[in-house]
């Protein structure tokens, strides 16, 4: 009985020595931001599986001008949106959870991008 105690108590200190050395070798730095050199502006939003770069590109509140490229840094999409008011904060790329395609982009609301900065406006999803 005696060394079934003892065998028991090897096996787990041999899995506690295990734990803590693949825990070293873990690696727990961040990613490098993925940076576009024709658009320095441009943010990723996204993760390693996909995503698209949003660049707010005109600023006119409470109106922006949002560009929305693939990560290979072709132009997706492009529109007017009106964001807030015009004393509120700016729109930045921070502002953006995820673009779906078809011009609809989700900030703390549904917005559409618009060709025309006048009909931004009147766009909703």
């Amino acid at each position: 009985m005696i060394w079934v105690k003892r065998f028991l108590m090897a096996v787990g200190l041999l899995t506690c020595i295990a734990g803590v050395w693949v825990v070293s070798r873990m690696d727990f730095s961040k990613d490098e931001p993925r940076v576009l050199s024709e658009h320095p502006n441009a943010e990723w939003r996204g993760g390693a599986d996909g995503g698209q770069y949003i660049e707010v590109t005109r600023s006119e509140p409470p109106y922006y001008f949002v560009q929305v490229r693939n990560d290979d840094g072709s132009l997706w999409d492009e529109g007017w949106l009106k964001f807030g008011e015009k004393s509120g904060e700016p729109l930045t790329a921070n502002d953006v959870v995820v673009f779906t395609g078809e011009g609809v982009i989700y900030l703390q609301q549904c917005k559409v991008l618009s060709a025309d900065r006048a009909k931004a406006e009147q766009k909703r999803c």
